[in-house]
């Protein structure tokens, strides 16, 4: 496994909570948005807020764990290639899912079946040219490709197991009342107030603490900063910056994780006059982007120029941010054929992450000074992950990643999926994609992506703003700490509660 260990580096965020005895046995977690779904079959369930209470209500073959980035069995207790295209997988005994059946081979291949023929299921990005599963006895399992694809193994991570009694059930009836064999059970969903789960007393990893979790979706950050300091809840994400002094202080601190997640806005570069790397380029020139950082994140994060961060597969710390020059922006527009600029609609979230509002109005506001005019339009998060999905948004749309050490599905996600790219265009991205995705050598693999952020910058495929780090706050009695875990570098996606 050295080699595989060698070949796979992810660095992740999780929550870890040895509870001492006077804990408290319900949590009150806070964060800015609604999930989609808690099915994971259903289309846009991988949005962010969705995964924040599903990774409680199921499992995954497979973990990355630890300061030496290893990998740790989850209901897979060992694993190999017997070829390239091909992984086995043998099952851990004895687990059951919440309804009390128990989890054998069928239920992986059952899952690796059900999204593959999913075609709406966005974990379709995750498999890859995964061709199928095959049950080679009740603990074994094979899930085969089509062709080599290193990243399956951390792409696995993102796969939550479903029971085969999913198929009896039936989807909706499912997604009202998922079970799963996580270390938490579903009690209830109050759309718009809360999500209830409770902790699963025969869960294979040991009890979970607390005993209760209670989700809120609270979309103002200052309203969530609010309810944290009055003790109406115990974890927030994305605190808002200018309360960031005061909640580390008293009874509430501040965790931070640096550099944890670039912010993408991806341009539709089918649309005119987007479909001209002139005005692409202008609209990036456009913005004072080291401004904003320092003004509105209080320099919790970094300008950039590229779609990876530090210490992810494909930084290229030669591709420096595109430097604030309006007048060049003007310049290329008027090349472009639009000297008085245009207008564009840029659809954004508000409250899901730091300054996600106030980042977009400012970036807009620089751009009116070019003639660009923007018209913002607040979109519920999972739509905009719908919409990029489908190619169905107009003009500039928001998105974002934790930062990762395999860059696959990022690449996947934001340059393979999307049909918002001109022919020449997403023929090279395509190109650059299957390259590294078949690539056996992880050395080579980042150079293909390196080659694929310095494309994305020169061809101003996003209007390239910032990354970011990764703020959380929580009550300072609550036994809970940023850990190693499975996901992404400080990829609150997997805001892990329970140990794992």
């Amino acid at each position: 496994m050295k080699t595989l260990r060698n070949a796979l580096i992810i660095i992740v965020l999780g929550l870890i909570v040895p509870a001492p005895a006077h804990a408290k046995d319900q949590w009150v977690v806070a964060f800015g948005d609604e999930p989609f779904s808690l099915n994971p079959a259903n289309k846009g369930a991988q949005a962010v807020v969705s995964d924040y209470v599903m990774i409680h209500l199921y499992d995954a073959l497979i973990d990355f764990t630890g300061p030496d980035l290893a990998l740790k069995p989850m209901l897979a207790v060992r694993w190999e290639n017997p070829n390239p295209t091909t992984w086995r997988f043998t099952l851990r005994r004895g687990v059951k899912f919440h309804n009390g059946d128990p989890l054998t081979a069928e239920d992986v291949k059952f899952t690796v079946d059900t999204q593959l023929a999913n075609k709406g299921s966005s974990i379709n990005a995750y498999l890859g040219p995964t061709e199928g599963a095959r049950v080679i006895d009740p603990q074994t399992v094979e899930i085969t490709t089509k062709t080599p694809f290193p990243p399956l193994i951390f792409n696995l991570t993102r796969l939550h197991i479903l029971p085969r009694a999913y198929a009896r059930v039936g989807m909706d009836a499912f997604a009202a009342k998922p079970f799963g064999s996580g270390p938490y059970r579903f009690v209830e969903w109050q759309r718009g107030q809360r999500i209830v789960l409770e902790a699963n007393p025969d869960y294979w990893g040991g009890q979970p603490t607390p005993k209760r979790l209670v989700f809120r979706p609270i979309a103002d950050p200052s309203t969530r900063a609010a309810e944290l300091r009055a003790g109406g809840v115990d974890i927030i994400t994305s605190p808002p910056i200018a309360q960031v002094k005061e909640l580390n202080t008293g009874d509430t601190t501040i965790l931070t994780v640096p550099g944890a997640r670039v912010i993408a806005y991806p341009i539709n570069a089918l649309q005119k006059p987007l479909n001209d790397v002139r005005v692409r380029r202008a609209l990036n020139y456009a913005v004072d982007r080291e401004t904003i950082v320092k003004s509105l994140l209080g320099g919790l994060g970094r300008a950039t120029g590229q779609p990876f961060t530090p210490g992810w597969l494909g930084y290229d710390p030669e591709i420096g941010p595109y430097p604030y020059d309006p007048a060049q922006a003007r310049r290329l527009l008027a090349d472009a054929g639009y000297p008085s600029g245009f207008e564009v609609t840029w659809n954004i979230s508000v409250g899901v992450f730091v300054a996600d509002k106030e980042v977009a109005e400012a970036a807009a506001a620089m751009l009116g000074q070019v003639g660009v005019r923007v018209r913002l339009v607040p979109t519920e998060r999972a739509k905009i992950q719908q919409d990029l999905q489908s190619s169905t948004f107009d003009g500039i749309t928001a998105g974002q990643w934790g930062t990762v050490a395999e860059s696959d599905i990022m690449v996947r996600w934001f340059f393979k999926n999307p049909r918002i790219f001109t022919p020449e265009v997403e023929g090279k991205l395509h190109q650059l994609v299957a390259t590294a995705a078949g690539e056996l050598d992880r050395d080579r693999r980042g150079k293909v992506y390196r080659e694929l952020a310095r494309f994305a910058h020169d061809e101003a495929l996003w209007l390239f703003i910032h990354h970011q780090d990764e703020l959380i706050a929580k009550r300072r009695d609550v036994p809970w700490q940023v850990v190693s875990s499975r996901g992404g570098k400080a990829h609150i996606y997997y805001f892990v509660l329970a140990p794992r």
